[in-house]
């Protein structure tokens, strides 16, 4: 048993190798196009059509297609995927402004995110959860929601707002100076009232 645990370590050890040089490649190629900028960063950034546009990571269709409809119907560019290596993939061909991801995902792949996190650092994340919840509706799903926030994520949204809020939460995070949204930060329900 002992083996074939040892075994797996290496494997994953070797994984996150080569996805720290594919990382460093594409960190490299950011390197090359940010120096071809005619254009100030802050304004690239905020228009939110940056090369790649936004990633939407969503293994629930339905949630994924709500998310991609609200926000494609106002202009953005979004690029929806279920998840796997796929992702990496679209990292490859493009950096983001944004990523929208379930928490699943981002809990079971979260040496990538961080990763990509290294690599895009102007790369915001909004995590959706159906565990989710509002400081005023619920401590255990705000205390879930606070842990997105404390692994690095901008923002996080309840499923069930999904629709609501994912317009205004995501043109926050694609302008904000912070490092995570300031009202949810502050132990506050989303109001749609950004701080920015």
């Amino acid at each position: 048993m002992g083996r074939s645990l040892y075994s797996a370590e290496k494997d994953m050890e070797e994984r996150v190798r080569r996805i720290e040089e594919q990382l460093r490649q594409m960190e490299e190629r950011e390197d090359r196009k940010a120096q071809g900028l005619t254009i100030p960063s802050d304004l690239w950034a905020e228009s939110g059509l940056e090369e790649g546009g936004i990633l939407v990571i969503q293994r629930d269709p339905d949630l994924r297609r709500r998310i991609v409809n609200r926000l494609t119907r106002l202009g953005y560019k979004v690029k929806a995927l279920e998840g796997g290596p796929e992702v990496l993939a679209a990292f490859r061909k493009a950096s983001y402004s944004l990523i929208i991801v379930q928490w699943g995902i981002f809990q079971t792949s979260g040496e990538l995110v961080g990763l990509l996190r290294k690599a895009f650092p102007q790369t915001r994340v909004i995590i959706t959860s159906a565990n989710f919840a509002w400081p005023n509706e619920n401590a255990v799903g705000a205390n879930n929601g606070r842990d997105s926030l404390n692994s690095g994520a901008f923002s996080y949204i309840p499923e069930q707002y999904v629709n609501r809020t994912v317009v205004r939460c995501a043109e926050t995070a694609m302008i904000a100076k912070e490092k995570s949204c300031p009202v949810l930060e502050a132990g506050l329900a989303c109001n749609l009232r950004c701080f920015i």
